[in-house]
């Protein structure tokens, strides 16, 4: 339990599509915090429907690119009460994840992951909102089944984004993920202590995340940032990015010598 004195907080998460991993922290779940960081930004931005991000998709602001796994997640909360129409509605959702798979298997460029789901998703997504559409007349509006239908048809634009652009994910999955290194470990580091300890953490993690997402090993990379630090006076190559392309390969050749002569060849 906590103190006297103690607060809640938030830790958010900002990555993109190189592997790069922000987190940050805020004492509430207020909506300032992401403007504070996203203000001004115009690309895609994926995230799931909290309001909080409303404000980035205003007009010359943010495009929204909308979460089917949230989407799914409303269709399954459904299934107890409406187990049949909640069921075709994932199985339908489940047929655009199968397109995802087979053109992750394949490793497709955004090109051609573009023509792949102009093809065979965007059908499958108009039969969808229509069944959709059409479904939402015949069940409660405030029924788990009327909510997963409006929430899906509310967010319908932004969930069709990603079918035109082959850069954009069918979901937002990747920030759920790194999150969960967050949850996973919340009990050992339930208080950040002071207000510079979670300014610390969110650093530390950031750059931990970031490494291992591009296949960086966070301790050697770490141990070779303190001794560089010092001298480095171009503190991009000692980002995990900026690392892996300027000393990575120096400090495994460093390595394997050291293990070599240690094995006497």
């Amino acid at each position: 339990r906590a103190g006297p004195g103690s607060k809640k907080g938030r830790v958010w998460i900002y990555l993109d599509r190189e592997g790069r991993h922000a987190y940050d922290f805020s004492d509430s779940r207020k909506s300032n915090r992401p403007q504070t960081i996203l203000g001004g930004y115009r690309g895609a931005i994926h995230a799931d429907a909290y309001p909080g991000y409303d404000q980035l998709f205003v007009p010359e602001g943010a495009t929204e690119v909308a979460c089917w796994a949230h989407t799914r997640r409303k269709f399954l909360d459904a299934e107890g009460s409406e187990s049949k129409l909640a069921k075709e509605a994932i199985e339908r959702i489940g047929e655009l994840y199968a397109i995802e798979r087979a053109a992750k298997e394949s490793e497709l460029d955004d090109e051609a992951r573009h023509a792949l789901r102009q093809e065979h998703s965007r059908p499958i997504a108009d039969e969808l909102f229509a069944w959709m559409a059409a479904t939402q007349a015949t069940v409660l509006p405030k029924s788990p089944m009327g909510v997963a239908l409006n929430y899906a048809l509310k967010l319908e634009t932004a969930l069709r984004r990603y079918l035109d652009n082959g850069r954009l994910s069918i979901d937002n999955n990747a920030a759920e993920r790194a999150l969960r290194a967050v949850a996973v470990g919340r009990k050992n580091w339930l208080f950040f202590q002071t207000e510079g300890g979670r300014a610390t953490a969110v650093v530390l993690l950031s750059l931990v995340m970031t490494a291992k997402s591009i296949g960086v090993d966070p301790r050697v990379y770490l141990r070779d940032v303190m001794l560089r630090i010092a001298r480095e006076t171009d503190v991009a190559k000692l980002t995990p990015h900026g690392w892996r392309e300027h000393f990575q390969a120096e400090v495994e050749a460093e390595r394997d010598a050291a293990l070599a002569y240690y094995a006497g060849q």
